[in-house]
């Protein structure tokens, strides 16, 4: 039987379009046009602000709202 290192497998979630290297939620906004959506700011260490997502709100969103 032969056993992978977990470290060759790892992926990372939410990977940096410019450099590659894992980027931080740093920020969660309501979408402006759309209520049950919000648009999600993710920030790499290394190059700054890079992308952001508009997702569907969570249930756990609406009902602060």
């Amino acid at each position: 039987m032969r056993v992978q290192d977990a470290s060759l497998t790892f992926k990372l979630l939410n990977p940096c379009p410019v450099c590659g290297a894992e980027t931080a939620l740093a920020e969660i906004e309501p979408h402006p046009l759309h209520v049950n959506f919000e648009i999600h700011g993710y920030l790499c260490d290394l190059c700054g602000p890079v992308k952001s997502l508009v997702v569907l709100r969570s249930s756990r969103s609406t009902a602060f709202h």
